[in-house]
């Protein structure tokens, strides 16, 4: 099992999310920034990495709020865990990079169409604050979604 991040970034009641140009998973698809932790790394210092490196900007460590843990399955296995953090702080101006072409998206607009499919079912409930943990179980990696179980948080 890989651990992961994902950030959830707010500016004014829109939430920044980037279209994916290359990696293991989801390359044309729109997420927050996030990745793998490599080791020696905290979890909230590879959401800081991945951000930097995704989208150009910096964000600030005392402003990330821990909002979720996902563990995400493939195929009955489990394959990543995520850890959600939310924030509205940070530094600099989102750019494109190697890795994402950087949008605003106001939350009650987003493009669930252009997101992963089990996005639909849990991005909002983060994006809005609301701590949990969740099992989300696709067919094959990040492809075939057939259900997701919302879990009381703990971290």
């Amino acid at each position: 099992m890989k651990i992961a991040t994902l950030g959830i970034v707010f500016r004014d009641g829109n939430v920044l999310l980037g279209e994916k140009k290359r990696g293991e998973i989801g390359t044309g698809v729109l997420s927050g920034p996030g990745g793998k932790l490599e080791p020696g790394e905290t979890i909230p210092e590879c959401l800081i990495r991945e951000t930097r490196e995704e989208l150009g900007i910096e964000l600030d460590p005392s402003s990330l709020e821990l909002i979720a843990v996902i563990d995400f399955y493939a195929a009955g296995e489990i394959d990543f865990s995520v850890y959600v953090y939310r924030t509205e702080t940070f530094f600099g101006e989102p750019k494109e990079t190697t890795e994402m072409i950087p949008e605003w998206y106001p939350l009650e607009e987003l493009p669930f169409d252009r997101m992963f499919e089990s996005d639909v079912n849990w991005f909002v409930r983060a994006a809005c604050g609301e701590q949990f943990r969740a099992n989300v179980y696709y067919r094959e990696r990040a492809s075939g979604f057939e259900r997701i179980e919302f879990l009381p948080f703990t971290d």
